[in-house]
């Protein structure tokens, strides 16, 4: 049975819902949506190339300081009205000139935006390649790590809340304002401070959420009994089970626990099983280890800023290691220690 989109979809085969696209490259699309901008897209190569130059106008406006003031809703509804996608062909006009503003507010105030904006949602998502710092309109400041996402309501954002949402890992320097408390909700747990440095780490794949606490204190709640929390301080890092339900907190053991925020690496007699586990999460690549005798090497050495390449050659000369990569993962390979 065809929906009505789908019906749209077979008459015009160069018109597709704009919204439609959006949700889309923001991830947030459902599954049946999904099967029609593939339908789309297997329609005709100008659709593909359209969805081309619709992705690169997101990525150049997907990068701003949210304090700036310009109204792209505004903006957009203006043009929107003025240009029928039915009307006039379809996606392709109503593509180029969505590209068209987006490059005009660009070029008039040498500025991009953070985010696509539904209503009063902002929405930022990196790459499985990419970090990306964002300053919230409070003054509080975001690294992204990536394969990351986190939202927040513009609206209330700094007046009655100061609540977001994080999927995945960041490093947050938060603005204090006694009045207003931080708020990240990390799917099962909630962290909670009012101005601080740390970092979550939450990614859908791990058993546990984690807090690591750079300075000041933050407190991490279980979001379905708010009594189940810990409060961790400078130097601790706080975690909760998410197969027990279990909050706790412990000393932090992990001197390079933001070392994929300031690529400053430190290794002190570590093994080079955990040193694999830092680069894999430094450089977002996977690293393993092909023979298990291998972790029993250890290593005491430092990095300051280098490529992977570099990296990885120090260590294949000094722990007489071979170093191969296939299939995007990097393979280490030697007759252990």
């Amino acid at each position: 049975m065809c929906d009505s989109t789908d019906k749209g979809m077979e008459k015009n085969s160069e018109y597709i819902d704009i919204n439609l696209l959006t949700r889309y490259l923001a991830g947030e699309s459902s599954p049946e949506e999904n099967i029609l901008v593939k339908k789309w897209l297997a329609a005709s190569e100008n659709n593909r190339k359209e969805l081309e130059e619709f992705h690169k106008a997101w990525e150049a406006i997907d990068k701003t300081d949210l304090r700036q003031e310009i109204n792209i809703d505004n903006e957009w509804k203006v043009h929107q009205e003025k240009i029928s996608p039915v009307q006039r062909g379809g996606v392709s006009i109503f593509l180029r000139t969505f590209i068209r503003v987006a490059a005009a507010l660009i070029i008039a105030f040498g500025i991009t935006i953070v985010g696509i904006r539904y209503g009063s949602k902002v929405s930022v998502r990196t790459s499985m390649a990419e970090t990306r710092e964002i300053k919230l309109p409070d003054g509080s400041r975001v690294t992204l790590n990536a394969g990351s996402k986190f939202s927040y309501n513009k609206k209330n954002y700094g007046e009655e809340n100061r609540s977001l949402s994080l999927q995945g890992e960041a490093y947050f320097e938060v603005e204090k304002n006694p009045d207003l408390p931080f708020i990240i909700q990390v799917r099962e747990a909630e962290v909670k401070v009012l101005g601080t440095s740390f970092n979550v780490k939450a990614y859908k794949k791990m058993d546990a959420i984690e807090v690591t606490v750079s300075e000041g204190k933050i407190s991490l709640y279980d979001r379905a009994i708010k009594q189940k929390h810990v409060v961790a301080t400078g130097g601790e890092r706080a975690e909760f089970d998410k197969q027990l339900g279990v909050v706790k907190k412990y000393p932090n053991a992990d001197r390079n626990y933001i070392s994929w925020k300031t690529r400053s690496i430190v290794f002190e007699n570590d093994s080079l099983a955990g040193i694999a586990k830092t680069l894999s999460n430094v450089y977002h690549k996977n690293i393993i280890l092909e023979n298990p005798g291998l972790n029993a090497c250890t290593l005491t050495t430092s990095f300051e800023n280098e490529d992977l390449q570099t990296v990885l050659k120090i260590l294949e000369s000094t722990l007489d290691l071979e170093i191969r990569e296939e299939k995007n993962e990097i393979i280490i390979s030697g007759e252990g220690c």
